[in-house]
């Protein structure tokens, strides 16, 4: 790509963002619609939002929202809002104000405001799971990748404080220029909340080391029920810990409250992403450095669905909503077959009409091939059109066992003691010819050995 017609900060920019966005979308081949469930949006409750959005619109709009927006850092009237909002949903230790919210163009537009604010240019940030191109746009921050060892312990404690010491130990010049972590909770790719114990941790190793800590708490409200789904973790926000109770002592919570910031946008919640509203708890700095202020019209929205009396409803349908795409997705998915090379087969994915996030995005290491995020907060006609996708792309590339087998594992190892669990895998290892491994043993499969699919417990 020609960049000589940009300044050098921007095509530096540029080159260093657009390979990975890049990367994330496959081309399609014919005149095959892409189905992208690589993007993560909520379209589960699209018409209720809608019906208020209009409504807000036709029963709110005045002469005064066509003017310049009123209020430094946000329309006085949404802060109100938000405010009671956070209180009543994310259950600060202290109650928020107004005063200590701005709001800007969407979550990325508020991480980037943040980073500005805090952060000199060429600083650099510790990042738990993936990293976001808003860190280079504005603030130009750097990020060091906390990567954990396994993706299915990433938000244990002790996973996490290890995977944060190991990058700031493993950092030059780390006392200068590394000025916060950013963590994302729930997390992101894999939508698991954080314990109580795991955020305290982290903010007391931010203490230790007079770093800033930005949570990114846009699926706060995400939460997944139904009878089959099993009981995730309770949602706690940092918020909920800013006292003696969240952080042990007095003098803990003073040093460090400054120092905690929280973002949280319409986008994911509640399916909105094209509002562009957002919010970092931290007022004056980010104020000034939200270059992009929030429309009036979406201040009018956004009073309106946050505002809302059926609000509480909406969440708990969304919730249930959740649960039945997420039943029906895994388990369409627990009949297929597993991959290792993801980047491989997520490209012919894209080609058939198909569109993941690929694992490695996300910073889970190499070790760690076979994972793709999947979108399943779509409609269920959606989702079957998925499977029905990735089951015909099997059957059409199982006629084809050269190419079939470039995307499969010569091992596959489990760990499992379980015999449903067992059996399931070795039918995938033998329908595949694949050598399976197991605590104690080996069964042999035609198949030249070369790397491994670890099969979980």
């Amino acid at each position: 790509m020609d960049f000589s017609n940009v300044s050098t900060q921007m095509g530096q920019k540029l080159q260093a963002i657009l390979p990975s966005v890049a990367a994330s979308h496959g081309p399609s081949t014919g005149d095959i619609p892409s189905l992208d469930l690589s993007i993560a949006e909520n379209g589960l409750l699209t018409e209720q939002f809608l019906a208020l959005a209009k409504g807000a619109i036709h029963d709110s709009l005045a002469p005064k929202d066509l003017a310049y927006p009123a209020g430094f850092g946000g329309d006085p009237k949404l802060l109100q809002v938000l405010a009671s909002f956070f209180n009543r949903y994310f259950h600060p230790a202290k109650a928020i104000l107004p005063d200590q919210i701005i709001t800007a163009s969407g979550a990325g537009n508020a991480l980037d405001a943040l980073l500005c604010s805090i952060c000199e240019p060429g600083d650099r940030a510790i990042v738990l799971e993936g990293f976001s191109p808003y860190f280079l746009i504005h603030a130009n921050v750097s990020p060091i990748i906390a990567t954990v060892s396994n993706l299915e312990t990433a938000t244990q404690a002790g996973v996490v404080i290890e995977a944060l010491r190991h990058a700031y130990d493993a950092a030059a010049n780390r006392q200068k220029d590394i000025k916060a972590v950013v963590v994302t909770n729930p997390n992101n790719p894999l939508g698991q909340c954080y314990s109580r114990e795991v955020l305290r941790d982290c903010l007391e190793f931010c203490h230790a080391h007079n770093l800033h800590f930005i949570s990114d708490e846009v699926y706060a409200l995400s939460t997944i029920t139904g009878s089959a789904v099993r009981a995730p973790k309770p949602f706690v926000s940092v918020l909920a810990l800013l006292d003696e109770d969240g952080m042990g002592d007095a003098a803990a919570v003073a040093a460090m409250a400054p120092k905690v910031h929280m973002v949280w946008s319409m986008s994911k919640d509640f399916g909105c992403s094209g509002i562009r509203m957002a919010n970092p708890v931290l007022r004056l700095g980010s104020g000034l450095a939200s270059y992009w202020q929030t429309s009036s019209l979406t201040s009018v929205v956004a009073r309106s669905i946050l505002g809302a009396p059926q609000l509480p409803d909406l969440l708990r349908q969304n919730s249930e909503a959740l649960g039945a795409a997420y039943c029906q997705m895994t388990d369409g998915l627990a009949k297929m077959g597993n991959v290792d090379e993801e980047k491989a087969m997520l490209h012919k994915l894209a080609q058939a009409g198909l569109i993941f996030a690929h694992g490695q995005k996300f910073s889970v290491g190499e070790s760690e091939c076979g994972w793709a995020r999947i979108t399943f907060s779509i409609s269920a006609e959606k989702i079957g059109k998925a499977l029905a996708i990735m089951e015909r792309f099997l059957q059409d590339n199982r006629s084809n066992v050269t190419d079939y087998h470039a995307f499969l594992p010569d091992y596959i190892r489990t760990f499992s003691t379980n015999p449903r669990i067992l059996s399931t895998v070795a039918s995938v290892a033998s329908n595949h010819g694949m050598w399976l491994v197991g605590n104690s043993s080996v069964t042999w499969m035609p198949a030249a050995p070369k790397n491994f699919f670890w099969a979980g417990k």
